[in-house]
């Protein structure tokens, strides 16, 4: 009994003046995929940081919530993170819906946030006056750019002209549709369907029907994981008929690539395990030393990143005071299995990460994501179905 009372105080003391990071994820709900992948990224810097050394002299500590995907969910288990468990730094923050939601009490408790997704504008506009706001996922206009210079490329190329559009009723999908439309227009596309749809519904019936009355040559649609089968699988069974079905989910479903409705079905990620950069191949065999698989979720490398160059910014800081953390995160400057990160300003945040550079372009191609685009990475030429 002595020898147990006495391993629990030392337990007690080891952890005191521990580091912690509240992460918020949506593990379970429509962003789960995302959710998962981001955990076992956050698991792998964790176990590399605390051998190294760990933070400040000590473990790094990390506490995760269940946002659930979900806005009513994800303020109470934010608040609690901040409040009850007392961490000092908050990471994770997939979905833009949860992510506006607990803007309020962010800004309210003056909370350190290294966010790695969260791409919507409104979630810019959200958090455009706080100081302590590091955003590493590219905003959505980003995004569009890299997909606009893909698709001018297929213009090009294959002919594409007409535009078919779909996207999700929340702030991931619809928050600048307008301005979406109009680019597409001004880069000489004619955009000859824009459709909104509720997540995880799953009636793409009427949508496709429509789309297959405008004839595009591009189906482009904005969605999450779970609106990927039943999309697909309405497609083929009203024989739309298509150059590319392209779209720009955070995940995809597990196990997609292995299903025959995946074939030729073309998307956005910022990594793919193929990625040829030194510290993308570092990060794939460290993840699957510790998971014995490889992941293709780019959130896994990303939440991986997050959490390391946080914790590398605090110990350069000597200390937990937001304001030097902000300067030495502020100047980090490192390889990546991304690229190079380093931080500059958005249109409206002080601290903003990767941007369209970054961007790869694939195919699902014989049960795998193949880089297509740009064509300095493309493994295999893209399929066009027209």
């Amino acid at each position: 009994m002595k020898k147990m009372l006495l391993t629990g105080v030392l337990l007690a003391l080891s952890g005191a003046g521990a580091v912690k990071v509240g992460v918020l994820l949506p593990l379970t709900g429509a962003g789960s995929v995302s959710g998962q992948a981001a955990r076992s990224g956050y698991l792998l810097a964790l176990d590399e940081i605390n051998r190294a050394g760990g933070v400040l002299g000590k473990p790094l500590e990390v506490e995760f919530a269940d946002d659930g995907s979900s806005p009513a969910k994800a303020v109470p288990e934010f608040v609690k993170l901040v409040t009850v468990e007392k961490v000092d730094f908050m990471a994770g923050g997939v979905s833009s819906a949860t992510s506006i939601a607990i803007s309020g009490p962010a800004k309210q408790y003056n909370t350190f946030m290294a966010w790695i997704g969260a791409a919507a504008v409104p979630v810019e506009d959200a958090f455009a006056d706080h100081p302590y706001f590091f955003h590493y996922h590219p905003w959505s206009y980003y995004n569009f750019e890299a997909i606009l210079g893909y698709f001018k490329t297929l213009k090009t190329q294959k002919k594409a002209k007409n535009i078919a559009i779909a996207y999700e009723d929340g702030p991931f999908g619809s928050a600048g549709i307008a301005d979406t439309v109009a680019a597409f227009k001004k880069a000489g596309f004619n955009v000859v369907m824009t459709e909104k749809f509720k997540t995880g519904s799953g009636n793409f019936g009427p949508i496709v029907s429509k789309a297959k009355a405008a004839k595009p040559d591009i189906f482009y649609w904005v969605g999450y994981d779970t609106d990927a089968l039943p999309l697909a699988t309405e497609i083929k069974q009203q024989n739309l008929q298509l150059g590319l079905l392209y779209g720009t989910p955070p995940s995809w479903p597990v196990g997609f690539e292995k299903n025959k409705l995946s074939d030729n079905v073309a998307g956005l990620s910022l990594w793919l395990p193929a990625s040829p950069q030194a510290e993308s191949r570092k990060f794939v065999a460290a993840y699957k030393k510790k998971f014995g698989t490889v992941t293709e979720e780019y959130f896994a490398p990303l939440a991986y990143v997050n959490l390391k160059t946080l914790a590398a910014a605090i110990n350069k800081a000597g200390s937990t005071d937001k304001d030097k953390v902000a300067a030495e995160l502020a100047r980090t400057n490192t390889p990546t299995p991304f690229g190079p990160l380093t931080f500059s300003k958005s249109n409206k945040t002080q601290y903003q990460g990767f941007k369209a550079g970054n961007w790869l372009h694939f195919q699902f191609l014989g049960d795998d994501r193949v880089p297509v685009f740009p064509i300095r990475f493309a493994q295999k030429p893209m399929v066009w179905g027209k």
